[in-house]
């Protein structure tokens, strides 16, 4: 959070109370830094969250200086220092979220395993690239963030969004959890697949987001990936050593959607379900 203002003090300390209103639960700002009005080096008693949305310039921070270009986002500390500028004529577009620390904290505490704290990564690892997705995903929050009176619910949203677009900072796993290994092997069970990722998240004791958050991290796949992979390995066993009828099989896996029961079929195994059977057939009677 900034105000441009270029009579601020070098090294001015902000306070949270110092920008939002009673009832307010964060700050929220489009800010417009041109070369004539800058935003002073400074530090605070909050959390932050910044990023570009066009323009360039530079971030100065903790003894460093990292150019400032659009599709950027910043992690920012309570002991972090800094400030930042535009580029030449053009203005730099910001887009900044502050909140208190206690409301991180308890993001960090559920949503991020061993205690990491993204916020507490070096500065480097702190300026992040945001690709297609997160632009979009930073897009429906700006909007959802400046929202009348600031409420609680709004900034409960974007923080247990946050980890979903930083979490490649987080540091590789040496191991899955017990709670996600006892659930991908009890998912395998045509009475957990056919029930979907409700199930999966049943299993795993966790919210659906948090779910999905763990599989990306641990196994590079979705929830709905790993289901899928079950109701296929299912349904290619009930093909060869069975005479159901396809559609039989595939409301058995939970999919009432022929059309999207094929498609995965094919994905999976390469071939429709029915030359998957002739195939196996062919095999054995040959």
């Amino acid at each position: 959070m900034w105000y441009i203002d270029t009579m601020e003090p070098a090294h001015a300390h902000f306070q949270l109370t110092d920008f939002i209103q009673t009832g307010e639960a964060y700050h929220f700002a489009r800010v417009e830094v041109t070369e004539g009005n800058q935003a002073r080096y400074h530090n605070h008693d909050y959390h932050e969250v910044f990023w570009v949305t066009h323009g360039a310039g530079q971030h100065r921070w903790n003894g460093r200086t990292d150019a400032v270009e659009p599709h950027q986002l910043f992690l920012i500390n309570p002991q972090d220092r800094h400030g930042v500028g535009s580029q030449g004529t053009d203005a730099l577009g910001i887009i900044n979220v502050a909140f208190p620390s206690a409301a991180w904290s308890a993001i960090q505490a559920r949503y991020f395993e061993d205690g990491f704290d993204p916020f507490l990564a070096s500065p480097a690892a702190r300026r992040i690239a945001l690709d297609p997705s997160g632009r979009s995903t930073l897009d429906f929050w700006a909007r959802r963030l400046d929202r009348p009176g600031r409420p609680g619910v709004a900034l409960d949203g974007f923080l247990m969004d946050l980890p979903r677009l930083i979490q490649p900072l987080e540091p590789a796993p040496t191991r899955l959890p017990d709670w996600l290994e006892q659930a991908c092997r009890e998912i395998v069970r045509p009475e957990n697949f056919r029930r979907g990722t409700p199930a999966f998240a049943d299993l795993a004791g966790r919210t659906p987001s948090h779910l999905a958050r763990a599989t990306r991290r641990w196994l590079g796949r979705t929830p709905s990936d790993i289901v899928n992979a079950a109701r296929m390995e299912f349904s290619a066993h009930q093909l060869i050593t069975t005479n159901r009828p396809i559609v039989e099989i595939a409301f058995d896996c939970g999919l009432t959607n022929l059309s999207h029961f094929y498609a995965l079929f094919r994905h999976a195994h390469g071939l429709s379900p029915r030359r998957y059977r002739l195939r196996a057939t062919s095999l054995v009677s040959g």
